[in-house]
């Protein structure tokens, strides 16, 4: 799955944008990807036909290694 991630929520929020998916992906692929960097604790796939599949993915903690990796990378 080629893609890739923003901390868009703001201070705080841990949630993070996820974009250029692919197609065919699914939220159990993102929770596949993601659950290694804390507990997820809402995924929302915006997958309208004829757009871009996008995602925003919220962890519980928004201290979370996963959080803090996204920050570190952008």
């Amino acid at each position: 799955m080629s893609g890739w991630a923003d901390e868009r929520g703001g201070e705080g929020d841990g949630r993070i944008y996820v974009g250029n998916l692919p197609t065919d992906v699914r939220e159990k692929d993102l929770e596949d990807l993601f659950y290694k960097y804390g507990r997820i604790r809402e995924i929302e796939l915006k997958n309208r036909h004829g757009l871009v599949p996008f995602a925003f993915v919220r962890f519980e903690d928004p201290r979370c290694r996963g959080c803090y990796l996204w920050k570190k990378w952008l």
